[in-house]
């Protein structure tokens, strides 16, 4: 028997959700802010983990009670007149979430196969479709997917375990950093924008509901403590892991580039050049490896919560191939297009971001409104002290998205 620490942080549903807070659009955002800011939106990255550990918990116990937010919204939005207008129209806006998601991820994966093996950057695109064939062939089950993507994210932290160890990291400037809270220009606030969008990822929050009904039901009452502990315990080790990863990208980036003079770096591509006759090349390689591994496993949960949402929608189950297959084909078009009109790789990975971020309220609004009502929660139904939580964070988000116009 499994002693109960084991037990209790085995892989679940939030191994699976915890990787899309490591995917390419954090490492695009916070080299962007490391690199171009320094240490001024560190306070962001810890911010934003506390939110996700927050909204995932919620999501998570949502999904104990046998529904799911995408379900609720649309249960409600068929009492309005035109229901079917409105139902389409709010799964639309959750569907431009998930291929701006993908986007990301998609990149991610063309990223580095461009850097590692030097192929060009609009080959790569095409090469990255090999992820269907490959991860479907392998991940065609549940268990095989959690242990896939747990190796994936071991593989991104101890990249960046070795990049931190190289730049020389001051532990005191960094605690220093985390407390000092400040936004003081309109692209920080972009920046901080796509940070929280890259972390509060709303595909994420939705898809958290799903596998934790699918993992473990409704559960009776003599297991629903259990289960509840479970959960938390997960959510909170693997999201805290998750944070750090995304903290240590800020860091890296400050200590590399921006302390070195390379600031205003304006691609990814320059930024893992510049790596090398810093560090030597093992540290460049390592850098690619880690955007590869990323790109890979996070893109594997955004098509589950791009599947999720649909079968919600539609009501009736789809192929996850088929719809991984879409999305790419999809992407593909607008992404050929932006690289060959010689758009930034890191502009494209922060704009995709801050789009998750503008439509984060879609999800965390009805997100907080069901999780309160004992009618649907029952027992699991929010504390008071959890509800404005809840409120006072998306009231942050909408207030650094609305903030962007109004700066300098």
């Amino acid at each position: 028997m499994k002693p109960r620490i084991l037990r209790l942080i085995a892989l679940g549903p939030a191994v699976i959700v915890s990787v899309a807070y490591t995917d390419p659009g954090n490492f695009g955002s916070n080299i962007a802010a490391g690199s171009n800011h320094g240490l001024k939106l560190l306070w962001v990255v810890w911010i934003s983990g506390l939110m996700a550990i927050l909204f995932q918990y919620i999501s998570g116990k949502v999904g104990l009670t046998g529904t799911t937010v995408p379900e609720y919204v649309f249960s409600r939005l068929e009492r309005l007149p035109l229901p079917r207008l409105w139902r389409t129209l709010y799964f639309l806006a959750l569907f431009i979430m998930v291929l701006a998601t993908d986007m990301a991820e998609f990149l991610g994966i063309a990223l580095g196969f461009h850097l590692l093996l030097g192929v060009p950057l609009q080959v790569a695109v095409w090469i990255s479709i090999i992820d269907v064939i490959l991860l479907m062939a392998y991940a065609n089950t549940m268990s095989r997917l959690e242990r896939l993507i747990a190796a994936l994210v071991s593989v991104i932290g101890l990249s960046y375990i070795y990049e931190l160890y190289i730049v020389g990291i001051d532990p005191a400037e960094v605690l220093e950093y985390s407390f000092k809270v400040s936004l003081s220009t309109r692209e920080e606030a972009l920046i901080a924008s796509s940070i929280i969008g890259a972390t509060v990822m709303p595909h994420a929050v939705l898809l958290h509901s799903y596998l934790s009904r699918d993992k473990w039901g409704r559960p009776s009452l003599e297991r629903l403590g259990e289960v509840l502990r479970r959960h938390a315990i997960e959510t909170i080790v693997f999201l805290s892991i998750a944070s750090l990863i995304n903290a240590s990208l800020q860091i890296m980036s400050y200590y590399a580039f921006y302390k070195n003079g390379y600031t205003g770096l304006d691609s990814m591509e320059l930024a893992y050049q510049t790596l090398t006759p810093l560090y030597g090349s093992l540290a460049a390689v390592v850098f690619g490896i880690a955007i590869l591994a990323s790109g890979i496993s996070s893109s594997m949960v955004s098509v589950m919560a791009g599947v999720s949402l649909i079968e919600s929608y539609a009501g009736r189950r789809f192929e996850e191939w088929k719809v991984r297959l879409a999305a790419r084909l999809i992407n593909m078009i607008p992404l050929s297009v932006a690289i060959h009109l010689g758009w930034s790789t890191l502009d494209i990975l922060v704009y995709s971001q801050a789009v998750l971020s503008a439509t984060l309220p879609l999800v965390l609004i009805p997100l907080t409104i069901m999780a309160r009502d004992r009618r649907i929660m029952g027992s699991l139904a929010n504390k008071p002290i959890i509800t404005v939580l809840a409120v006072l964070s998306t009231l942050l988000i909408i207030g650094i998205n609305v903030s962007l116009p109004l700066l300098d």
